[in-house]
């Protein structure tokens, strides 16, 4: 059985985000559980700062924590022997790069399907779908590869204080039908088996071109991250056929959380255009 999964939307590692954290424990139900940090997003003269502040969160928690920052034989083993893998946020071209084509990429996802949890904040949670945004020059935001463990959905991080939802609408249309995962800073969902709470400072936002729902913390949802795209990229098998075109949208549902907030109550306020992209992007 596949383990728990978390989706951060940056910010990770600080006070807000430990009830995120301590849910991934207590899913993953060991005692002195071995956590395993792969800081690969950071810039080279952030990785360092990354890992310790990390590993200092998962100890508090009661963990063992250890940083891995190079691809060997060894890191390999540290990550066949985790019960916890984390990605934390910096550049998502720099954590595909490292990763993608690996061994130890294959031991992540072997060990996440052997009931490890994966949790990635802002460029690792981007990174552990089949599809992610391009961020950077030329044709900035079509699709393309991430790792695939989860699938159906794209990430947008740091939602709230890029104001996302102001100027992502016009977007949808690219997204091949998928829905987009919106996730605040200090905020994330975190889950096994299609379950996942909403946990944190902010609120998730689930939309596609069916529409949009808001869910505040402490609401609880079912959602299926294992529905394949619905549309291959240049160079894949094509998907499972009579895949409906909303069936990511319709996967999701409100379990027993609040009411989803209509997306028509946030307040409104001059579109904000995204950001120039450049290589030190940083999510």
């Amino acid at each position: 059985m596949a383990g728990p999964i978390g989706l951060l939307g940056g910010l990770e590692h600080f006070e807000p985000t430990l009830p995120l954290d301590r849910r991934i424990l207590d899913q993953v139900g060991v005692f002195a559980p071995e956590v395993v940090i792969l800081p690969l997003a950071s810039l080279p003269w952030q990785a360092k700062a990354a890992g310790a502040l990390a590993e200092d969160q998962w100890t508090r928690l009661g963990a063992h924590a250890r940083v891995v920052s190079l691809l060997d034989a060894r890191s390999q083993e540290a990550v066949a022997e985790a019960d916890v893998i984390v990605l934390p946020g910096g550049v998502p071209n720099r954590l595909v790069t490292a990763l993608q084509g690996t061994p130890i990429l294959d031991e992540i996802v072997n060990r996440w399907r052997d009931g490890a949890a994966v949790t990635g904040s802002s460029a690792g949670a981007i990174a552990m779908f089949e599809r992610r945004l391009n961020l950077y020059p030329p044709n900035p935001f079509r699709l393309i590869p991430g790792f695939g463990l989860l699938r159906g959905h794209i990430v947008a991080p740091h939602f709230a204080r890029l104001r996302v939802a102001h100027w992502y609408r016009p977007f949808l249309a690219l997204m091949e039908g998928l829905a987009v995962i919106g996730l605040d800073e200090s905020t994330g969902l975190v889950g096994r088996d299609g379950s996942l709470q909403v946990l944190g400072a902010g609120s998730v936002t689930i939309a596609s071109t069916s529409g949009v729902e808001v869910y505040p913390t402490g609401s609880t949802l079912e959602l299926d991250l294992t529905v394949p795209a619905l549309h291959s990229l240049p160079g894949e098998s094509s998907p499972p056929p009579g895949l409906r075109p909303d069936s990511p949208h319709r996967s999701l549902r409100s379990l027993g959380g609040e009411t989803p907030i209509p997306s028509s109550s946030r307040s409104s306020s001059p579109p904000l255009q995204p950001a120039g992209a450049g290589s030190s992007l940083r999510w």
